[in-house]
């Protein structure tokens, strides 16, 4: 039950980030849309996936992807937000 509540958030959470990649017009508030809430998604439906499982050696694997997750997501995000910003990237028609 807790781990189909985990689920359900992150999937919220993911749903909110879509909403927000589509909704805001500027390359930045994409990034922050998406970065933030797509990391905290996927991290609660990756914790829902290890609680629903029951601790299984299987959720070793999830764990490690969660971890790689948290790790490579924010250099991600900054190195397209550094990449952007090198760049002048205005968002407009170039």
């Amino acid at each position: 039950m807790i781990g189909m509540l985990f689920i359900g958030i992150g999937a919220g959470f993911v749903l909110i980030g879509t909403v927000g990649i589509l909704r805001f017009r500027d390359l930045y508030s994409r990034l922050q849309a998406s970065g933030v809430s797509d990391n905290a998604g996927v991290g609660l439906i990756l914790i829902g996936l290890i609680v629903r499982g029951g601790f299984e050696p299987i959720d070793l694997t999830l764990g490690f992807l969660l971890l790689l997750l948290v790790i490579t997501n924010p250099i991600v995000t900054h190195a397209i937000a550094k990449s952007a910003f090198v760049k002048r990237h205005t968002g407009g028609k170039e």
